[in-house]
């Protein structure tokens, strides 16, 4: 499997662009923005290497991780977003001011990064602990996400999707979860696990007890040869190079 990378937004996230069949894509935590000044660079990677996105991924919903929806959305409008059920507050015309409590606990006062936090777009999907991504992004979903007269491989696709596994890990939010490939061997692990380190447990959601809890069941379900894609930092290492 072929993951591409590009980092977006103020804190360089990893934005992953997922294969699945043909053409199609699912795009995990965009976050090119207007104030960081890299809102096309998502399309623009997606455009270099022939890609169609028919979903987006969030591992959770920080600020940093969901800033470029609303640029996102305004090249690809009909791309559902799928999000754990209890970060949904994270999204939505209200979420602005859930935001701003994690920027004032980053000592962040940059009013016009809060217009790319302002009327961020409703969930269409809500993710829960073992979903099979196949129950989630739907043959309609599918087909509606793509433009043009091209029809997308709707079959190739959901057997892809099938094969990605959603792992409620709350810790960092408590709708934070890792998305994992058994077949491919590859965890999507967002802000819960990092090169040799974790995510912060101080921001509004988090709780060092629950990280803990999640870390463990990681590293005890998980094969040690399993290549870890975090939000930021290093991606691609063996899971094992943190026991």
């Amino acid at each position: 499997m072929e993951i591409h990378a590009a980092q977006t937004g103020p804190l360089e996230v990893n934005t992953f662009i997922l294969p699945l069949a043909g053409r199609a894509v699912l795009l995990v935590d965009p976050a090119g923005c207007d104030f960081s000044g890299d809102e096309k660079k998502l399309a623009q990677v997606l455009d270099e290497h022939d890609c169609a996105p028919v979903g987006i991924l969030l591992t959770h919903g920080h600020f940093d991780h969901v800033c470029g929806l609303k640029a996102l959305r305004s090249s690809f409008p009909n791309l559902p977003i799928a999000i754990h059920v209890a970060d949904q507050k994270y999204l939505g015309p209200d979420s602005v001011d859930v935001h701003k409590k994690s920027l004032g606990l980053m000592s962040w006062e940059e009013d016009d990064f809060l217009k790319d936090l302002s009327d961020l777009p409703l969930p269409n999907c809500l993710l829960k602990d073992g979903d099979s991504l196949d129950t989630i992004f739907k043959t309609e979903d599918i087909i509606s996400a793509f433009t043009g007269d091209e029809v997308p491989d709707v079959e190739g696709v959901a057997n892809a999707l099938s094969h990605w596994r959603v792992i409620h890990t709350p810790g960092h939010t408590e709708g934070s979860v890792c998305f994992y490939n058994e077949s491919e061997k590859v965890l999507i692990s967002g802000d819960t696990v990092f090169y040799q380190s974790y995510g912060r447990t101080d921001l509004p959601g988090g709780n060092e007890d629950q990280m803990q809890k999640s870390l463990s069941e990681i590293f005890e379900t998980i094969p040690d040869d399993v290549l870890v894609y975090p939000g930021h930092g290093a991606y691609g290492f063996e899971i094992g190079a943190n026991k």
